[in-house]
């Protein structure tokens, strides 16, 4: 029976310590047509993102940290670190054209975190991204709904 009563208390431990794991979540490269500045004109632009998800110390334990980079055509535009709860914003610049980046924290079960993210490039094009950790490492994101 203490063996039973014990393997509980052990569980319950365990449960209680989960923790989203570091790691890195990709989204898919997605190929826009941006409006040019010149009225009449686009370009296309490819944009990319990760989040890097990592465990850093709070008074003697740690916290994740979620890294967000977003980069087009390649070059690095948007980079910061996303709140764990809550709504975030970024900003950033692909050579002169401003990009933005709008996260969106939810909590889909303990420990598993996912954000969805709306990247503009222009102040006119919307690119959907979503990024999420688990406790067993990055996993693709569920839809949006």
């Amino acid at each position: 029976m203490r063996r039973i009563a014990l393997a509980g208390v052990a569980m319950l431990a365990v449960a209680a310590c989960t923790q989203t794991a570091p790691g890195v979540s990709r989204a898919a490269e997605q190929t826009v047509v941006v409006p040019g500045a010149i009225p009449g004109t686009s370009q296309q632009a490819v944009v990319s993102g990760e989040m890097n998800t990592l465990r850093v110390p709070v008074q003697g334990n740690t916290a994740p940290r979620h890294d967000l980079y977003i980069r087009v055509n390649g070059q690095p535009a948007v980079q910061g670190t996303l709140v764990t709860y809550g709504a975030t914003t970024l900003q950033g610049y692909a050579g002169t054209m401003p990009v933005t980046a709008v996260c969106q924290s939810r909590e889909l079960a303990k420990a598993d975190r996912q954000f969805d993210c709306n990247i503009t490039l222009n102040n006119r094009q919307t690119v959907p991204m979503s990024f999420r950790a688990t406790p067993t490492g990055p996993q693709q994101p569920v839809d949006r709904s």
